[in-house]
């Protein structure tokens, strides 16, 4: 398993925080490595999975999904759980 712990956004501040790179480690308080968004969709769609983490210990599986226009990009799980949203996470 691994896990998603921080991102990185663009337009950091506006209604339109669009991840560009994933902060992720192996264990759940490991060294973080950081991954494009590319990267991370590739790793999930060849079969490793992910989970979101964040700091409060709020986790949620973690999926490849490709927009209409074909923008590759990963989303959490949808649970009603605001708090393990992958734009919850702390900011690098």
């Amino acid at each position: 398993m691994n896990y998603l712990r921080s991102v990185r956004v663009a337009h950091l501040g506006t209604s339109s925080q669009h991840i560009t790179e994933l902060g992720w480690s192996s264990t759940t308080t490991g060294q973080l490595s950081r991954a494009t968004r590319d990267q991370v969709h590739a790793w999930i769609v060849t079969g490793h999975t992910f989970r979101s983490l964040s700091p409060q210990g709020n986790q949620a599986d973690v999926v490849a999904r490709t927009s209409p226009s074909g923008t590759r990009y990963v989303a959490t799980v949808a649970d009603g759980r605001e708090t393990n949203n992958l734009l919850n996470l702390p900011r690098f």
